[in-house]
């Protein structure tokens, strides 16, 4: 459980730069504060090549998916943890006075996070209605994730991820379920995690560009889960059930003005022939 995580941090840099080709929230800006005013130019004037417009759609609907049913939740009380340079509690307190937002990751991002947000802030002339916190946070650290909890007003809380458990080994995946369901049974609300993956087979490009170079040097293929219905087995084996799963947000994407009829037409053929690889869930402890 000592293992050193810090090496995930930089696919949160690579991400920010493809999602800030999309509508996400507060992206783009945070983008031109990390590279300058004409980095969004001088991406969005690039050819991209297929790989990467696929990843592009992939990580856009990951991240509708988890708002899509976190919205549905209700929630007042939101722990995100693993959140990258992601801006969805920002944007969530500047519209809700009632929401309260814990955003957490490891201390190197969150240190770049926290002058992120307080730049966005002063430039944007941002004023928030609701409380948000950004604060370092090992979730494999049980102490660590339940002062975390202790923090967050009385009340049932919704703790979210994007990406993290296909980081994490078997043994770091059980010990991260104890604590989350030690924290849902204590103060009762929903785990809701976009980062239910199986494994499935490689496609052609995949092998050679750096992020895959990155995917496989973190074993993510090998974290996946075997299928569905063994990941539904795993979480109910940690004392979860699955409650509901997300629906397409298909319709949402504003990754899909990059992608042209031919592109789109493949990408659905391959989508039918090898089945989802991917789905967001909300879960509760029982």
């Amino acid at each position: 459980m000592n293992r050193d995580h810090s090496s995930i941090s930089p696919s949160a840099k690579s991400l920010l730069l493809a999602k800030s080709l999309t509508d996400i929230p507060f992206v783009a800006d945070a983008v031109k504060l990390i590279y300058g005013n004409n980095a969004l130019e001088h991406l969005s004037n690039r050819d991209f090549d297929e790989v990467f417009l696929k990843r592009l759609v992939h990580f856009e609907s990951r991240y509708l998916s988890l708002d899509s049913l976190l919205f549905a939740s209700g929630s007042l009380n939101i722990l995100e943890i693993s959140s990258g340079y992601s801006f969805r509690g920002l944007d969530l307190v500047l519209r809700h006075p009632t929401i309260y937002y814990l955003d957490t990751d490891l201390q190197g991002i969150i240190d770049i996070k926290k002058d992120l947000v307080e730049r966005l802030m002063v430039e944007e002339k941002l004023n928030l209605k609701g409380k948000l916190r950004t604060e370092a946070l090992n979730v494999l650290n049980e102490d660590a994730f339940l002062n975390a909890i202790n923090q967050i007003p009385l009340g049932p809380i919704s703790i979210i991820n994007e990406g993290l458990l296909v980081y994490l080994n078997t043994e770091e995946k059980i010990s991260l379920c104890k604590t989350i369901h030690k924290s849902l049974k204590q103060r009762g609300g929903y785990w809701i995690t976009a980062d239910v993956y199986v494994k499935r087979p490689a496609l052609k490009n995949e092998n050679n560009d750096h992020f895959s170079q990155f995917l496989e040097a973190h074993h993510v293929e090998d974290n996946k889960f075997e299928s569905f219905e063994q990941a539904e087995n795993f979480f109910l084996e940690q004392g979860f059930k699955l409650i509901t799963k997300a629906t397409s947000v298909w319709h949402q994407l504003s990754s899909l003005k990059y992608i042209d009829n031919e592109l789109l037409k493949k990408m659905k053929e391959q989508a039918n022939k090898i089945g989802r690889i991917r789905e967001t869930w909300v879960l509760k402890a029982i």
